[in-house]
């Protein structure tokens, strides 16, 4: 931002706005949940939910042990890895899956 009045580029304003504001980090997260939907998959993505990012380790709610084992076991190394293309800002370092509800049902079940 200039202090001497002379013009600005827009982007260059709008971007000074978004980190004084917070709001640049909060598209960053943005951005991991829709990454998350896309690259879990329409089965998983039914039993998990992401709940927050702590220390860069991204921290999934699974709503059984079977989905929970799953994806320890089988897909946290891939997802990591999609996730870490999709969202290279955030430097995530790590998964971390823990039981939990995901989804609010419905008032028809």
């Amino acid at each position: 931002m200039t202090t001497d009045g002379s013009p600005q580029r827009i982007g260059a304003i709008l971007r000074d706005f978004f980190e004084s504001t917070g709001l640049a980090t909060k598209l960053k997260y943005l951005e991991l949940y829709t990454a998350w939907e896309e690259v879990v998959g329409p089965e998983l993505r039914a039993h998990t939910r992401v709940v927050g990012v702590v220390r860069h380790k991204v921290h999934v709610e699974v709503d059984s042990a079977a989905h929970l084992h799953e994806l320890r076991t089988f897909h946290a190394r891939t997802l990591l890895d999609e996730l870490r293309k999709r969202v290279p800002t955030l430097h995530l370092a790590g998964l971390v899956f823990k039981p939990g509800g995901t989804r609010v049902r419905s008032e028809n079940g």
